[in-house]
């Protein structure tokens, strides 16, 4: 690998970690070049492989910026619920720590989202989630016993979206989605790393399966820091 390809490597990494947000100016060619010791041409064959890749945009006389219209592989869309394992293949690698798995009664808030009896057990699954083994989300994930059978704690260090597809042999449906914003809590300090001060993404959801039936209903909160949830809108013409 050449130095200039190995610096575009590197500068799209910095990209795709957040460093440089969408619309965001880069350093200018000779802060690049002292950074990474070697001159203005090595930096220009840098940057054209980020610009034929549509990372980057340039300006007339204003500089070179991440292209506005790039999506970090950490960004999520509002539509998307195919769970987290899934969603980051192939981008990074995901694992899980399972703070806490129990079997217990409903709350009357949980009997409401679920849609299901108070007298039916549920699943309560407290998981914090890792990308590339950083901190990335918290997920408080609550399953009927009558929906999602014989799942253990094994099964919840994985892909639980996974299971409930080939192992339960079940199709899943669509999702209702409310996203808000929230202040840290102590869980959020302790374990996304999150500072007392540091807004937190929270995305509380229920989910279904094709048949019409509700199986989770679950409270996910991501780092400010760690993507965000990107909103699609069809704009009518005219």
């Amino acid at each position: 690998m050449t130095l200039y390809q190995t610096i575009a490597k590197k500068l799209k990494s910095s990209i795709k970690n957040g460093k440089y947000k969408p619309g965001e100016a880069l350093p200018r060619q000779a802060e690049l070049a002292a950074e990474f010791n070697t001159s203005r041409v090595t930096i220009q064959k840098a940057l054209d492989i980020l610009f034929n890749d549509n990372l980057i945009i340039r300006k007339q006389g204003s500089g070179t910026f991440v292209s506005p219209t790039y999506s970090s592989a950490l960004d999520i869309l509002s539509s998307q619920y195919s769970g987290t394992t899934r969603l980051f293949s192939g981008k990074a690698s995901v694992s899980t720590k399972v703070l806490n798995f129990e079997i217990r009664m409903p709350t009357d808030e949980e009997v409401d989202h679920l849609g299901t009896e108070a007298s039916i057990p549920v699943y309560d699954v407290y998981r914090l989630r890792f990308l590339d083994n950083v901190p990335y989300e918290l997920t408080k994930s609550v399953m009927p016993l009558s929906v999602v059978t014989n799942l253990t704690k094994e099964v919840a260090k994985g892909s639980i979206f996974s299971f409930i597809e080939n192992e339960l042999n079940l199709e899943i449906g669509s999702a209702v989605r409310r996203i808000s914003a929230d202040k840290a809590t102590k869980d959020d300090m302790d374990y996304l790393e999150c500072q007392s001060n540091d807004p937190v993404l929270q995305v509380t959801q229920t989910l279904s399966l094709k048949d019409g039936r509700n199986f989770e209903y679950s409270h996910t909160r991501h780092r400010y820091d760690k993507g965000s949830v990107v909103v699609f809108n069809k704009i009518p013409s005219d």
